[in-house]
């Protein structure tokens, strides 16, 4: 196949507004570290498909941000949206690009800026593009704890649980000429990059992961999140059983030590994909939404103490005034196939451990590696079996996503199904 990679330096230039956490009261007060970008371009050999592959440094897309940031890359690329994957790393340390109910406002030079620099490495690794080989390489990191703990009361708090699950697969995607000169690298882990709050610019443990590879390994090294919506970063030993705030130091070193796992695991024994088995397809369902909020729900959520929840009632109620509030969220799922025998599934939303692992399980004829945080960045997608335990991603966090309600139990279901259909959609092809 054809592979082509490029990358770019997307840090802000001035102090901005930081994404990811509601407690923030002002603008960034400067860089622990530079935010990267990068393009990975894939041509089967036959030409019959083409795929795309962007990652960034920041918390993700909302659907109409990223409907306009593919809108402009198909234009200047010739591609189509379908064989464009957006993706993030998801720092919580990043540039606000997308509307969500939480301190400051949308970046929007900086908006402008990422997209042309998304554009210029997307034209720059077509441009650059070389015959080579994809390789696999799968190992296991301890590195991330499930962080939902149910307490006395059965219900679910922000805690490390040991036993909780956890999709421990490490993978790494290696892109090779056939000159045999490594072009590039592409890993995928699934752990929230939450180890930092603060004011300060900068990429977690993704972006030291990243430099530590491209430093070893002598190639641009990109980084996507896996299905993390309920495992974050362990930084022990602690005292007391909850999260603490590692060092910038001790950060850099959990990324080396994963950076290092990555290293050891290339010797191991790979699976590999080439010729013309590139092929990428998409649809967007519906996630439908658990009960909805009547006006004296949104009224009383007017008052919260939570100023963003008291904002969210407002704006629900605004658009009820309107019309009815949607049963359903468009959801997007993409697959990327580089061979019968390993393929890429693209989820939107913050997408719960369990369902990834589910997903890997029902596609094992083809090994699979599930990518979260792709394209719309919707919500949290909790697990059917995580619904007893309520808490924060169930049913205390859609306020912040601008969604009327949780959504239903059966989204994990939902999603299953129409994974399925775009895999036998595959099958019949290849029939």
């Amino acid at each position: 196949m054809l592979i082509g990679i490029a990358h770019r330096d997307i840090t802000p230039e001035h102090p901005v507004w930081l994404s990811g956490y509601a407690f923030r009261t002002e603008l960034s007060t400067g860089v622990y570290a530079p935010l990267k970008a990068g393009a990975i371009y894939l041509e089967a050999d036959d030409g019959s498909d083409r795929a795309l592959i962007l990652t960034s440094d920041h918390i993700g897309y909302s659907p109409p941000a990223d409907a306009r940031m593919r809108q402009a890359l198909a234009i200047a690329t010739g591609l189509l949206p379908r064989q464009i994957v957006l993706t993030a790393t998801h720092t919580h340390c990043g540039p606000v690009i997308s509307p969500w109910f939480m301190p400051g406002e949308i970046e929007v030079e900086y908006v402008k800026f990422l997209q042309s620099r998304l554009v210029e490495a997307a034209q720059e690794a077509m441009g650059n593009a070389l015959q080579g080989t994809v390789a696999l390489t799968r190992s296991l990191s301890t590195f991330g704890v499930n962080r939902r703990l149910p307490d006395s009361q059965g219900i679910a708090v922000m805690k490390p649980n040991p036993e909780g699950p956890i999709d421990r697969d490490l993978d790494t995607l290696w892109f090779t000429a056939d000159s045999g000169a490594l072009l590039g690298s592409l890993t995928v882990y699934g752990c929230h990059p939450t180890s930092l709050g603060g004011n300060e610019v900068g990429p977690d443990y993704p972006g030291f992961l990243c430099e530590h590879l491209g430093s070893e390994t002598g190639a641009p090294a990109f980084f996507c999140l896996g299905c993390a919506g309920d495992v974050r970063p362990w930084f022990r030993p602690q005292e007391g059983d909850g999260f603490l705030r590692p060092s910038l130091d001790e950060l850099r070193g959990a990324a080396v030590e994963l950076a290092n796992e990555v290293i050891e695991g290339r010797s191991a024994p790979r699976l590999s994909a080439s010729g013309s088995g590139v092929a990428i397809d998409h649809l967007i369902h519906g996630l439908p939404y658990a009960s909805l909020p009547d006006r004296i729900e949104l009224a009383s959520a007017q008052d919260d103490h939570d100023p963003w929840i008291a904002m969210w009632g407002k704006a629900m109620l605004n658009q009820l005034d309107h019309g009815p509030l949607p049963q359903a969220c468009p959801h997007e799922i993409q697959l990327l196939r580089l061979s019968d025998e390993l393929q890429l599934l693209f989820l939107g939303g913050e997408v719960l451990s369990e369902i990834g692992m589910g997903l890997k399980q029902m596609l094992a004829l083809t090994t699979t590696v599930t990518i979260a945080y792709s394209n719309g960045l919707i919500a949290y997608i909790p697990g059917a079996d995580t619904y007893d335990l309520g808490g924060y991603e169930v049913d205390g966090s859609h306020h912040y996503f601008c969604r009327p309600a949780p959504f239903h139990r059966s989204s994990e279901q939902r999603i299953r199904e129409q994974t399925q259909v775009l895999s036998d959609r595959f099958s019949a092809r290849a029939g």
